[in-house]
């Protein structure tokens, strides 16, 4: 008779934002604002597809990080911002260890509105059109740069632990 023997193993994400402020042509911080977010359920599907290799759609990984005016929460079940303004491709993408961290740079004109949400999207299908691609994260922030007076770095690490 065989024994069966029950392994748990949990997989987990420690998920952490961060965006800096800098004054204008700068590099000076003015502010820096951080937290946590959430991992919608097209984020956990991305990380299934390329563990499974579901299509080539998922071998370019996260390409593009979203800025919004919406202050709503977010839910595992999003697919989009819920007011997407600004887009731009991710600047720098890396490793250490087992984290990897995402970094966008915005100029002020370029991040010019009331950041309330930002969200990171990716696949082959993600462009610079806003809501393309397959939202992977998204957050809220609130971060008033309307009057265009900072440059923005959003910067994304992610965490796989047990």
């Amino acid at each position: 008779m065989r024994k069966q023997i029950e392994i748990k193993n949990h997989l987990k994400f420690g998920v952490h934002w961060r965006l800096i402020a800098y004054h204008k042509g700068t590099g000076i911080i003015a502010t820096v604002l951080e937290g946590h977010n959430m991992i919608v359920t097209d984020g956990l599907e991305i990380v299934t597809d390329m563990l499974i290799d579901a299509s080539a759609t998922w071998d370019v990984g996260l390409t593009y990080c979203e800025l919004g005016t919406s202050a709503q929460t977010p839910v595992a079940g999003d697919a989009a911002l819920v007011a997407a303004s600004k887009r731009k491709a991710i600047t720098s993408r890396s490793r250490s260890g087992v984290a990897g961290t995402f970094s966008t740079f915005f100029t002020a004109a370029e991040s010019n509105i009331f950041i309330k949400e930002a969200g990171l999207w990716g696949g082959s299908a993600a462009a610079a059109g806003l809501g393309t691609g397959k939202l992977f994260a998204r957050w809220l922030s609130s971060f008033d740069n309307s009057a265009a007076l900072y440059d923005i770095t959003i910067e994304y690490t992610l965490t796989p632990s047990y």
